[in-house]
């Protein structure tokens, strides 16, 4: 088998499969090829196949395969083919996607003792994607072959998505299949494993039972635009929103705090806490120089969270524009006001304006037409469609409007998912996945050096494998402007798949970078024994 990992890994690292792309779908035809040329799939053709993503502008499609089993009990396989551009290999870019070749190209341009150091032991595979993630597809697909050669136990559901690495429309997409899936074959979702690459710390490998959540809030800012002559009489909306950067960026009081978890008398998860608010964007909204006063600016904030909800942020960040407001009007002294709005109640306030309805159609189709002529950037469409709501409004004040901008991934937690269940999810399916994932935690201890963690920090698909909830709430589908046909995802599927997840992959490095490595012995033996227990536990 450890040949076979690395052999089949070197194949899919050589199909190059930027994200977002049309490239996405050479590794998707490649590995769509190559499960159906499988006995077990000659002989049942319906278990393996793609599900197209809607509307997809690439076209690109989610690959699946299911072994059957003879129990309802099934374990999910979870991996992404997609992989970030190689930009960052410089000269050494042409051998990015060969492994052979990827460490002696790159070493030389980009010095670094560590991987240096690795790459001499002999221990470690180099490439781009060696270990974000077709390490983790080549191990998870040696496993699938293993055991489809004699089905026995209960049933393995392998899932390949594109598109995690930007806005996770293949998982988003693939969620009512899965629940299809679920009940057309009479399966028992027991338990997700996710192959990302882990870390290790201490000598111990890192893995996680949760996945952080991310919103993106954005912030439109209008001034009053006047000649630079007669500057005290206007209000820059560079000092309005500057105010407000400096206000919130690196902010902890928005940091979400993870006590110590004690997972079972064996294991204990220590406490967690979020990076607190950066800034990705912030800038004026001009279109050229002039002699004017910028009178619009915008930006947008990441936002990791454990338990605070989209209302909660939106209330911080309309609170932090009041504050930052009053202290903008506090220096100018020229007796002007800003209004501060969510996004939600300007739509509403615009909803009574006339024409509204042929208002939001129009801005339906520009949305439409821009996310289908190019790559989609869901931040700058979401501030370009706040600009026109404000214009439509026809509000010419000083005005902080806050909304959220796509993507969104709500956080998870596998661990007593049940206890903070609603009614709806019944206690005994509950008991048993809460069972299983008791069972694949010390199945996994037995293989490997283990810390477990509440929930990875690098954000991952594992969000959307079950939410407690049945739905975002308002505060974030209301104050969205690109909610709906242009970003959406089944919140009814979420709440009925309640799948506890496990973040189980090789030890990695350097994920993105030129130096993206992945620990040989790690993928190649560690590796498929841990996912092998993790399948016999849960069946048993």
């Amino acid at each position: 088998m450890e040949q076979d990992i690395e052999k089949l890994l070197a194949r899919l690292v050589a199909v190059k499969s930027t994200t977002n792309t049309a490239a996405e779908l050479e590794v998707e035809n490649f590995l769509l090829n190559y499960l159906e040329a499988w006995p077990y799939f000659q002989a049942h053709p319906d278990y393996c196949g793609h599900f197209d993503l809607p509307g997809d502008l690439h076209q690109r499609q989610c690959i699946y395969a299911l072994v059957k089993g003879p129990g309802a009990r099934t374990v999910i396989f979870l991996n992404h083919h997609d992989v970030v551009d190689t930009g960052v290999y410089a000269e050494a870019e042409p051998w990015a996607c060969q492994i052979q070749e990827a460490g002696s190209k790159v070493l030389p341009l980009k010095p670094d003792k560590e991987a240096e150091d690795d790459y001499v032991s002999g221990q470690w595979i180099f490439g781009r994607g060696s270990c974000d993630m077709k390490g983790g597809i080549a191990a998870q697909l040696a496993v699938l072959a293993e055991y489809a050669a004699q089905p026995e136990a209960g049933s393995l559901l392998f899932i390949s998505v594109p598109d995690e690495e930007s806005f996770s429309a293949g998982m988003r997409s693939v969620l009512p299949f899965m629940t299809r899936l679920q009940q057309q074959e009479k399966l028992e979702y027991l338990l997700l494993v996710n192959s990302e690459p882990n870390r290790r710390e201490q000598g111990k490998q890192v893995v996680g039972i949760g996945s952080v959540g991310k919103l993106l809030p954005v912030v439109l800012v209008q001034g009053k635009a006047v000649q630079l002559g007669s500057y005290r009489e206007g209000l820059s909306a560079v000092s309005l929103l500057s105010e407000l950067v400096n206000a919130t960026e690196g902010d902890r009081n928005l940091a979400d705090e993870a006590p110590d978890l004690q997972l079972t008398p064996e294991f204990t998860a220590p406490a967690q806490e979020t990076p607190p608010p950066a800034w990705m964007y912030a800038r004026d909204l001009k279109t050229g120089y002039d002699f004017t006063v910028p009178f619009q600016a915008a930006g947008y904030c990441n936002i990791l969270t454990f338990t605070k909800t989209p209302g909660q942020v939106l209330e911080y960040f309309l609170s932090r524009c009041r504050e930052a407001a009053d202290r903008v009007l506090a220096r100018a002294g020229n007796g002007l006001n800003v209004k501060v709005i969510s996004c939600g109640e300007l739509w509403y306030l615009a909803s009574g304006r006339p024409q509204f309805a042929q208002f939001r159609e129009e801005l339906a189709q520009y949305l439409a037409g821009q996310l289908a002529s190019a790559s989609p950037d869901y931040p700058a469409l979401t501030i370009k469609a706040m600009q026109k709501l404000v214009a439509f409004s026809r509000y010419s004040g000083p005005l902080m409007v806050v909304g959220f901008a796509p993507p969104y991934y709500p956080a998870v937690q596998s661990w007593r998912q049940a206890d903070a269940a609603l009614p709806k999810v019944k206690a005994e399916a509950a008991a048993k996945k809460q069972a299983a994932l008791e069972k694949a935690l010390q199945a996994v201890n037995r293989i490997l050096p283990v810390q477990f963690e509440q929930y990875f920090l690098g954000v991952s698909d594992c969000s959307y494998g079950g939410i407690l909830r049945s739905g975002p709430g308002s505060s974030y589908s209301d104050n969205t402007p690109l909610w709906g046909p242009e970003y959406s995802f089944d919140f009814k599927a979420l709440y009925e798949l309640q799948v506890p997840c496990m973040l189980l992959g090789p030890w990695g490095k350097c994920l993105h970078q030129a130096g993206e490595r992945v620990n040989r012995p790690s993928l190649t033996r560690e590796l498929p024994q841990a996912l092998k227990a993790v399948l016999q536990a849960v069946w048993a």
